[in-house]
């Protein structure tokens, strides 16, 4: 929802001297979150990107527009950059594009990659062996609610503690520093987060979403159908990693950011980093 951006949205409205650019920030929770109405049957994020769309341009009054996103709102970006790029002038992906990230053994089968995965760090060459562990450790939520929603939605739908139970665990797996600077995820934080989908009732709405986007995070590369500059800042701790050279092939890759702390949530995790990448790769790359 909205909550997640609290941290940035002064910082990239108002920087107080910080720095000479600023933006108008418009941060819409996705059908089915926060105070919103529920998605309707058929609904996928690319009806979403199309609605987000029709906010800024029609609704609001914007000619033009810049869009960012991770998680869920990565796919939303993806479907801005591809179907509406005679409004969008750059994106940036924060942590993630909406497919799941190549091995390393992929990446040294794929004649384009092979030599190129030969010059990357020893860190790096594990992370990508760690690609794997997304899908083996921690995908049971996002089976559960691909596939049985209203299952676990109605199961927890009047049960907070079971809904902070549910919800933290993707919290906690992360940068084992979360909650000291500059992290913001502190367990009020959280608390306030999870409070949102039981105080709004919309713990099984939002868990549609996962049933409503099948396949959205497959094992296929992308290509983007244009050349709109985009951008990708990649943090150590989230849960999949793509290399550069990877996403040069994935779209018009002009700005590429490398973070040592944050990871999945990354507007709370490390708020700084988050608002200079906004700021240095839309500053350069908007062009009204």
């Amino acid at each position: 929802s909205f909550y997640e951006f609290h941290e940035v949205i002064g910082l990239l409205s108002n920087p107080e001297g910080k720095s000479n650019t600023s933006f108008h920030v418009v941060v819409p929770s996705l059908p089915g979150f926060g105070f919103t109405s529920p998605a309707p049957a058929g609904w996928t994020l690319n009806n979403t990107a199309d609605l987000f769309d029709t906010l800024l341009t029609d609704v609001l009054g914007y000619p033009s527009y810049t869009a960012t996103g991770g998680d869920w709102g990565s796919v939303v970006t993806w479907s801005l950059h591809n179907n509406h790029a005679d409004h969008v002038r750059a994106v940036l992906y924060t942590g993630l594009i909406p497919q799941t990230a190549p091995t390393y053994d992929d990446l040294k089968l794929d004649t384009r990659f092979a030599d190129k995965v030969d010059i990357l760090s020893e860190a790096q060459k594990q992370r990508l062996r760690d690609n794997t562990l997304f899908t083996t450790n921690l995908f049971g939520y996002f089976i559960e609610q691909s596939t049985r929603p209203a299952t676990i939605g109605l199961a927890l739908y009047d049960n907070p503690i079971g809904q902070l139970s549910w919800i933290s665990d993707i919290y906690l797996h992360g940068d084992p520093l979360m909650g000291t600077p500059p992290s913001t995820l502190l367990n009020n934080t959280i608390l306030t987060s999870v409070s949102l989908y039981h105080l709004t009732r919309t713990f099984e709405t939002a868990a549609n979403i996962y049933l409503q986007n099948p396949d959205t995070f497959a094992p296929v590369m992308r290509h983007a159908a244009n050349s709109v500059p985009m951008g990708f800042a990649e943090y150590l701790y989230e849960v999949q990693y793509y290399p550069e050279f990877y996403l040069q092939e994935v779209g018009n890759l002009v700005f590429h950011s490398e973070h040592e702390r944050g990871g999945h949530f990354s507007a709370l995790d490390n708020p700084p980093a988050y608002v200079d990448d906004i700021r240095t790769m839309m500053g350069r790359w908007y062009k009204p």
